[in-house]
């Protein structure tokens, strides 16, 4: 048989007076003493990530070769962080454009990249697209301009030899060809932007019979497109920066 041993509750021992003694003593000591040795240890792994870290240092600073990979990388690696920041700048332009006009995103984006793939500022060329047919891709005028950038048939068949009528309502190829346009003729007036949209909207023998005569090609046209919204006049170069 097995005995059964009762057990006893044991009681506290008291202190002179009859205040028993504290019973937690003993593990608040443990704790703090675990709580310093965690702190001691993590003061340690720091010391030590200090230390390979200035090691790595001087062995790179000691070592031509090393230096030169390490400045190159962080070099590669600065031009990529302002590069994504650029993107990042240029498409929440496009987006406020977008939200201005009153256009699908795809539509600015379109325009965007057709501008600044022809040195257009993008902002311009949004003005002048807006102008020009209100953004509706089949506009045909009285004179028969075409598309959104209203280019004129003979206009887009000395700029792309054999582009047929269908190509020219096609947006890219209207964007693309209309945008080179105003850029030849920014050229051509040696960046005067109210005299190249003369030109755009009137033809540059029309700008240049009128100049001859002492006359001013100004139709208003130029001045729609600098002044003419309910927003801050133009006032760059007509250029992507």
């Amino acid at each position: 048989m097995v005995k059964r041993t009762s057990k006893r509750t044991a009681t506290p021992t008291r202190r002179r007076g009859g205040k028993p003694a504290p019973r937690k003593a003993r593990r608040t000591v443990r704790r703090k003493s675990k709580s310093h040795r965690q702190t001691a240890e993590t003061a340690v792994v720091l010391l030590r990530s200090v230390a390979i870290l200035g090691l790595v240092t001087l062995v790179v600073m000691a070592f031509p070769p090393l230096r030169r990979g390490a400045s190159a990388a962080a070099m590669v690696l600065a031009e990529a962080m302002a590069e994504s920041r650029k993107v990042e700048l240029r498409r929440l332009a496009t987006a406020r454009l977008a939200l201005e006009y009153g256009v699908s995103l795809q539509l600015a984006s379109d325009i965007e990249h057709a501008a600044l793939a022809e040195g257009i500022d993008p902002e311009l060329a949004f003005r002048l697209v807006y102008v020009e047919s209100r953004f509706h891709e089949q506009a045909v005028s009285s004179a028969g301009a075409l598309g959104l950038t209203q280019l004129m048939p003979a206009t887009a068949a000395s700029l792309q030899p054999g582009i047929t009528r269908e190509q020219i309502f096609e947006r890219h190829t209207n964007l693309r060809l209309g945008l080179r346009y105003l850029r030849w003729l920014l050229d051509v007036y040696d960046g005067d932007v109210e005299e190249a949209l003369h030109a755009y909207n009137r033809g540059p023998g029309t700008v240049a019979r009128l100049r001859a005569q002492g006359e001013d090609p100004a139709n208003g046209y130029a001045d729609l497109i600098l002044h003419g919204r309910d927003t801050p006049s133009y006032t760059g170069n007509g250029l992507s920066r």
